[in-house]
């Protein structure tokens, strides 16, 4: 619905003045109709678990972090790269953390057979996903294809706000999602890659500056191919300025406050921020350092 809405308002943006529109709206409705489908073939490895993270929440609204370590120590050993490298990594906590608990609802003695049994038949369920689940890398190929898939809508959109598809003239609602898919398509195929450093906060600054620029020059240029020239240019800034500000493949924090859900890949899917890892990190050395301290005070009591 999100994109139904925006292409038609871009596109209604774009209509001359005074241009009788009662045939405008006859005629693209059928093609507005099909809009909201299009944006969920390039979603990416989107991860079955990430919607079901809340159950995971302690008090301070993050997952146990002991769980998400234990189960990172596990992928290393079987597959030798670490649990934010998986296809689905949220999933893997979600599956462990579901496991263990039908594995105390299996222990307690108050059950009967008919719950019991459907109890065994989903935690088999939830350790053969959890098993293959585990073994699911995200291949390098598969992030070269998230590439290819970014180069190829660069291509198609630039057709359609050309208006250069042969043998067809194209409308106007098909071109105004021709510069949209900048922020439908485009953006969110490179994301999906899971980028680090620069890449990811120029990536992060060009998910944000594509709707401005996409909502505010329908009102200074009514012309399609302008509007999609200037997303192109803006992601190009993006890259040069994430490259510039020298972040090397340090990890960059992602959205945080009221634009959290705009983040993906960050983090998130094992359960916490970078910056939330960061002060449990501080927190537990503070507690050591507080454990030996009091053990050396103990050993100079006579």
């Amino acid at each position: 619905m999100l994109s139904l809405f925006l292409c038609c308002a871009s596109a209604a943006l774009l209509l001359p003045p005074g241009l009788p529109s009662s045939s405008w709206r006859a005629a693209d409705a059928r093609h507005c109709a099909r809009l909201p489908t299009l944006p969920r073939l390039q979603q990416g490895p989107l991860e079955d678990g990430f919607k079901e993270l809340l159950p995971l929440s302690t008090d301070e609204g993050n997952v146990d972090p002991e769980l998400v370590d234990r189960v990172d120590r596990e992928v290393q050993e079987l597959t030798g790269v670490r649990l934010e490298e998986l296809l689905n990594p949220s999933k893997v906590v979600n599956c462990e953390r579901e496991r263990l608990l039908l594995e105390s609802q299996l222990a307690s003695t108050t059950i009967d057979a008919d719950t019991r049994s459907q109890l065994e038949a989903k935690l088999d369920k939830v350790e053969g996903d959890l098993y293959r689940e585990k073994r699911t890398v995200f291949r390098g190929w598969l992030k070269n294809l998230f590439i290819g898939q970014a180069l190829i809508a660069i291509g198609l959109s630039g057709l359609l706000v050309f208006d250069a598809v042969p043998g067809t003239s194209v409308d106007l609602s098909l071109r105004a999602l021709g510069f949209w898919s900048y922020w439908l398509f485009i953006i969110p195929s490179l994301r999906a890659r899971r980028p680090k450093g620069w890449e990811k906060k120029a990536l992060n600054a060009a998910f944000l500056g594509s709707p401005i620029a996409t909502l505010g020059l329908p009102f200074v240029t009514k012309d399609p191919a302008a509007i999609w020239g200037a997303n192109l240019v803006l992601l190009l800034a993006c890259y040069a300025y994430g490259y510039l500000s020298g972040e090397g493949e340090e990890d960059v924090g992602g959205f945080s406050g009221p634009l959290r859900w705009l983040d993906f890949g960050s983090g998130q899917e094992r359960g916490m921020r970078m910056e939330q890892r960061e002060k449990l990190a501080a927190k537990e050395e503070q507690q050591v350092s507080a454990e030996e301290a009091g053990t050396k005070d103990k050993e100079t009591v006579p």
